[in-house]
């Protein structure tokens, strides 16, 4: 039986304009009505998840954040947030200095802000960019997961470039590393497992995003700490996702959807393949499984 549903936000629980579908939404609040948990299983640090926690309401019923991959876990309905795990400060630099001498655009993620890198070569590519889809001039350099410019103010408002390793005061909670190139990605991402032997783990969220967390966090160790609190089981957990990220979490739970649009590494670990984000991919995911609900 399914008591509880864990999602993962970008390419997963968000459309393309970073929204909850309507029909989604409706599944997934009147399920909850019913007893079902929801946990937000993302990437995204607890200020880049309140506003769709609050949306659906799981606040009043109970929900649970997973958030940057595994990193912390926050109890909505007690307003509570426990840590689980984190990177060193040696580590920090390290990895920033392997990525960077790699010339690749580097990003250290902290709870509401962010350290960033880029090469020259990034920086040219962006300036074109920025200049043929004539983005306005206050709009942030920085990458994200599905574009080479991505505006993350609202939940990283503390940006800051730096052009060495020896810059960084503060511990991440996770890295980020792409290139306008996804094949490059592809290859760093292979050396750099090569390099680090099973020191960190890696993966990729898309073609052009690498994410870099500390050795045993995932979103399956996220889960765990969740099953802990709430007394719900991995067999009673339905889980969505569409990246690497998601593949531990995919493979722990007892029923496991990936979306249409997700990676080819990652269908291979689903029990059923939805439509996409963009296609109300968690509602018909929900309906597949629909008799295993077993709802107070």
């Amino acid at each position: 039986m399914i008591k509880a549903i864990a999602m993962d936000m970008d390419g997963t629980l968000l459309n393309s304009n970073d929204e909850i579908m309507p029909q989604t939404k409706q599944t997934l609040i009147a399920l909850e009505k019913q007893g079902v948990r929801l946990v937000l299983s993302s990437g995204r640090s607890y200020r880049r998840l309140m506003k769709y926690a609050k949306e659906l309401e799981m606040d009043r019923y109970g929900g649970y954040l997973v958030e940057v991959n595994g990193i912390a876990l926050y109890d909505m309905k007690q307003d509570q947030r426990k840590r689980l795990a984190s990177f060193s400060l040696s580590e920090c630099k390290d990895l920033f200095a392997y990525f960077k001498n790699k010339g690749m655009e580097v990003i250290g993620n902290m709870d509401d802000g962010l350290l960033c890198y880029m090469t020259e070569e990034i920086y040219e590519y962006k300036k074109h960019y920025r200049k043929e889809h004539k983005i306005p001039k206050d709009f942030p350099w920085t990458a994200g997961a599905f574009s080479v410019l991505s505006d993350m103010r609202e939940g990283y408002p503390h940006q800051r470039y730096i052009q060495d390793e020896s810059e960084i005061d503060v511990i991440f909670n996770k890295i980020c590393v792409t290139h306008f190139d996804s094949q490059r990605v592809a290859a760093i991402m292979e050396q750099a497992k090569h390099d680090f032997k099973d020191s960190y783990w890696l993966g990729l969220t898309t073609k052009r995003w690498l994410e870099v967390m500390p050795k045993g966090v995932t979103k399956a160790s996220g889960l765990s700490a969740f099953c802990d609190a709430s007394g719900i089981t991995f067999d009673e957990i339905l889980a969505f996702g569409d990246g690497e990220n998601d593949i531990a979490m995919l493979d722990a739970c007892g029923k496991a959807v990936a979306m249409e649009n997700a990676l080819d590494s990652v269908k291979k670990h689903a029990d059923f393949v939805s439509a996409t984000n963009n296609d109300e991919g968690i509602a018909k995911g929900i309906a597949y499984f629909r008799e295993e609900f077993i709802c107070d």
